[in-house]
């Protein structure tokens, strides 16, 4: 039995809540498939800034962070909204913080790039069945302006509002319509079709990366 430590520093709070659960699934699936044992994980551990690191730049709040996680995890991915810049972000923005995960921790460890075209929501929203049962409704993709095709999916200017204005045209009660799709993401990230995702060119990256890493790993 191998153990693998999985941890997360995302962009903000909503984006765990998506990313957590799908990540862990996609670290599954892949094992499933290809593992050279059984593989048990962790659930994906949330990592915060070291109040001591509040003003340091991205990536040593990063790596202060993952020090000191240091022993939960063995694999941890790093997340960056591409803002329509993927490849610009990924050089800016995550890129030196994997370099310095690697320098400070070894061979033992692992980051991963989790980089979508421009926001997770983007990922979210794409396989709608899961959208609409978890929004509890009937109505069609189309009804509630949700992009079927994987370019409209990534070439949407604003997911976020994409996917607010698809809950709000189900008509939800006051209680949920104030509190919005926030607390429904971690639902969508626990449903959402890894093989629908696998449409996507930016989630094909992930999972290239992800399966990368596990090799160096030696868990494939």
């Amino acid at each position: 039995m191998h153990y693998l430590g999985l941890a997360l520093y995302a962009e903000g709070p909503t984006d765990y809540y998506f990313l957590r659960p799908l990540l862990q699934r996609l670290c599954e699936d892949l094992c499933a498939r290809g593992a050279r044992q059984p593989v048990e994980f962790s659930a994906v551990l949330e990592l915060d800034d070291p109040i001591q690191l509040k003003n340091a730049s991205r990536d040593a709040r990063i790596v202060g962070a993952a020090r000191a996680a240091q022993g939960a995890w063995q694999l941890l991915f790093v997340h960056s909204d591409g803002e329509a810049a993927p490849a610009k972000v990924r050089a800016e923005r995550t890129a030196p913080a994997l370099a310095r995960l690697q320098q400070e921790f070894g061979e033992a460890y692992a980051g991963v790039a989790v980089v979508p075209i421009r926001e997770t929501e983007a990922w979210a929203m794409f396989d709608t069945e899961a959208v609409r049962e978890v929004f509890g409704t009937t109505q069609t993709a189309d009804d509630l302006g949700l992009p079927l095709a994987a370019a409209m999916a990534e070439a949407t200017a604003d997911p976020k509002r994409t996917l607010d204005d698809a809950f709000l045209a189900t008509n939800p009660s006051g209680r949920r319509r104030k509190q919005g799709v926030s607390p429904m993401l971690n639902a969508l990230g626990e449903r959402a079709s890894l093989q629908r995702l696998r449409q996507l060119p930016s989630f094909v990256v992930l999972e290239t990366e992800l399966r990368e890493a596990l090799l160096r790993l030696r868990v494939l």
